[in-house]
């Protein structure tokens, strides 16, 4: 119970909560052969993600991200065997590998496209001694439109997930290390517009997400996340 107690207070103090959600892809692809790729920062992260219609239907995407404490802090191991990394953030990195049905609307200028995957995610916390590694499953549907110099699109993605959660604290004088099991709903809407040439394009991105943790936290929160980066569509 001392471990489900210290990730609510963690998770209602307003801190960076131990899932941090990836660089989503909303490629919008048109035709067999297209291939996606984009670089960037976020307001917690450094990112990249790739995406590529390898056949006439059916299209694949990957991303990974890496959180700025895992930059510029400098990892630790204590005594009882725990990761931890020094600085005020939660080190955080992630990955995630999908395959999705695109041009939905073949006959509209409004593409649509459905994408389900998994991710899988691992964070570290000096302050609250707590090391976590994530499992999750989503579906993502994106749709927009695409124009030579403009491009907008939107995302909605609903995931499930189980995380793994180890926890140190002190009883007296010896460290002991919890070991707990919990599971969280996600619902993550998203906003992309890349802007540029014909190829290489800017790409701003801000999304929202909402996690809600199950039984027995049965507690949840909000982040509003930004992203900048480099999009070449080729």
């Amino acid at each position: 119970m001392k471990a489900y107690y210290f990730i609510f207070i963690f998770l209602i103090s307003g801190c960076s909560a131990f899932y941090i959600p990836a660089p989503k892809n909303v490629p919008l692809f048109e035709n067999k052969g297209e291939v996606q790729i984009e670089a960037g920062a976020s307001t917690n992260s450094i990112f990249a993600t790739g995406s590529y219609a390898f056949s006439e239907k059916y299209a694949m995407a990957g991303n990974g991200s890496v959180a700025y404490s895992y930059i510029v802090d400098k990892p630790v191991r204590s005594t009882n065997e725990l990761t931890i990394f020094l600085g005020g953030d939660v080190a955080h990195r992630s990955m995630e590998l999908s395959i999705g049905r695109y041009n939905l609307l073949p006959s509209s200028e409004r593409r649509l496209e459905v994408f389900a995957g998994t991710g899988y995610g691992v964070a570290h916390s000096l302050y609250s001694h707590e090391n976590v590694n994530y499992l999750l499953g989503f579906v993502q549907v994106n749709t927009g439109k695409r124009r030579k110099y403009v491009e907008t699109g939107w995302s909605l993605r609903t995931a499930f997930s189980g995380f793994q959660n180890e926890h140190g604290y002190y009883r007296g004088n010896e460290f002991v290390i919890d070991h707990n099991n919990y599971q969280a709903f996600h619902f993550e809407p998203l906003f992309v517009i890349r802007a540029g040439g014909q190829q290489l394009k800017m790409a701003f991105r801000s999304g929202l997400n909402y996690v809600f943790f199950l039984s027995p936290l049965n507690d949840g929160y909000l982040q509003i996340h930004l992203s900048i980066g480099l999009n070449y569509r080729f």
